[in-house]
């Protein structure tokens, strides 16, 4: 069995990467077997559900009954990847709603995106169909735009006599943003904001009062909407946060909660791209964004950006969530919270989204249904697209067509069961992962291969596709992807 710590870290500072062989993390690795705990989540959490607590959990209460027309509560976030406490992506995060609601909550360990960037991940989740049915490969398209007409699941409900309401980034199109904008010109990262536009890849602590930030309106708007609804119709109302998609503009109290000195980075070991082929190598380098935050000392700035607008976005959750809680409609609401898609920091020497590997595509999913306070930690792999057929099962619906993701609610209703569904993830349109309980599998539209037994190796060091030993491991995978094909 291959050895691999669960993450490589060092501390923050303005170096670069500091080489570890493959030898001494192998030896090293016996001693930081542990995946790392959220302080302060409930031991409820971490000891429920999905099989994968290591002991035996307490037998569950009987689930309270879902309302036949439940409403809905959707809280969708952009760019967020593991480093949420729950999650243990960032052994320093602090995301004390995120984690309440999964305290309380069936809390999903191994959630993983359909897609790699915005709009073909929304288009999936909001539709339940896979990004080679919605046609939507990048963020130049939307589900809409590509597919005039066809319904995704609110529109769904809103046919069945729910009342739809969004605010915020939902669809890959949202409402104006409020003060602050991005300033035109670079504040912090001066030397590689392209090629996504002027000053688009920067950060900086705000001046701004909280309630000129485009998150905190979105959540004012949700809030309302939970103080004022009286109609006997029910809702679906979805509330899409800004964070942690870049320029990363916050607070500076959040930026205070993480000190740059002692802040843990990403350290990918410095031969971490020697078993990865030309495309796996362009992927990592792209726009070579690594060279250049490490070239200015930014790393740990770029770090303690991210985690603050972390923080920022779960102050927000927070706000919404109590507004539900002491709103007449607290047990009899569904609510769900999901991310589109992760993002990289200095892991495998990418930045940004845009890749395969599990800082790209491993994400927050939660669903608490009404009433339940009894926390679940889920530990089968699902995908992004289970959502929208979840939700219309939950709320007596039918589909108008048939989805490629399937519901979640027998799996709810038995926690503990087994769920051998392997998702697959679509970069662009010819790039493809698939994610099993044991394997990350990437094949590139060239054909070139990568293979990652995610429970001996979760970092993903040890590409293991050329081993002859594994080609039936891989011929298994390949069924779940699309033909391979040329552009």
């Amino acid at each position: 069995m291959i050895s691999g710590p669960p993450w490589g870290w060092r501390r923050g500072g303005r170096h670069g990467n500091i080489a570890v062989s493959k030898f001494f993390r192998d030896v090293n690795a016996m001693k930081r077997r542990t995946v790392l705990q959220l302080a302060g989540l409930s031991s409820t959490l971490m000891g429920c559900g999905g099989g994968s607590s290591g002991t035996d959990p307490a037998p569950a209460p009987a689930p309270t009954p879902t309302p036949d027309r439940p409403n809905i509560l959707v809280i969708a976030l952009d760019d967020l990847n593991n480093w949420v406490g729950y999650l243990g992506g960032h052994p320093q995060v602090k995301t004390p709603a995120i984690d309440a609601l999964a305290g309380q909550s069936f809390a999903f360990m191994k959630a993983f995106s359909n897609a790699t960037e915005c709009s073909p991940s929304r288009a999936s989740v909001l539709s339940g169909l896979s990004v080679q049915n919605t046609h939507v490969y990048d963020n130049t398209a939307t589900f809409k735009g590509i597919n005039p007409g066809k319904d995704q699941f609110e529109d769904m409900l809103k046919r069945s006599g729910y009342q739809v309401t969004r605010y915020g980034k939902i669809d890959h199109t949202y409402s104006s943003y409020p003060l602050p904008m991005p300033p035109s010109q670079p504040v912090a990262n001066k030397t590689c904001p392209a090629p996504l536009g002027e000053g688009s890849f920067d950060w900086w602590p705000s001046t701004a009062a909280d309630d000129q930030h485009p998150d905190y309106r979105y959540t004012q708007s949700g809030i309302d909407f939970l103080n004022s609804y009286d109609s006997s119709a029910p809702f679906c109302l979805s509330v899409g946060l800004v964070h942690t998609h870049v320029a990363w503009y916050v607070p500076q109290r959040f930026f205070d909660m993480y000190p740059k000195q002692g802040l843990q980075l990403p350290s990918p070991p410095a031969d971490d791209l020697d078993d990865l082929g030309p495309a796996g190598r362009s992927v990592a380098l792209q726009y070579n964004f690594h060279q250049c935050v490490t070239g200015q000392g930014l790393w740990a700035d770029a770090v303690q950006a991210y985690l603050a607008s972390i923080s920022w976005a779960d102050s927000q959750i927070g706000r919404l969530l109590t507004a539900l809680a002491n709103s007449r409609h607290a047990d009899n609401t569904i609510v769900v919270l999901w991310s589109d898609h992760g993002f990289h920091l200095g892991e495998k020497f990418h930045w940004h989204k845009l890749a395969l590997w599990d800082p790209g595509v491993h994400v927050p999913f939660i669903v608490r249904l009404p009433g339940q306070t009894v926390a679940h930690k889920m530990s089968q792999v699902v995908g992004l697209r289970d959502l929208a057929p979840t939700l219309l099962d939950y709320c007596g619906v039918k589909s108008t067509y048939a989805m490629d993701g399937r519901s979640l609610r027998p799996l709810l209703e038995k926690p503990d069961q087994s769920w051998d569904y392997p998702v697959l993830t679509t970069r662009l349109q010819y790039d493809h992962a698939v994610r099993t309980a044991q394997w990350r599998y990437i094949r590139y539209q060239s054909g070139e291969q990568e293979l990652y037994d995610m429970q001996a190796d979760p970092s993903e060091h040890y590409n293991l596709a050329k081993q002859a030993a594994y080609a039936q491991t891989i011929a298994d995978l390949d069924a779940y992807m699309p033909p391979l094909q040329a552009s």
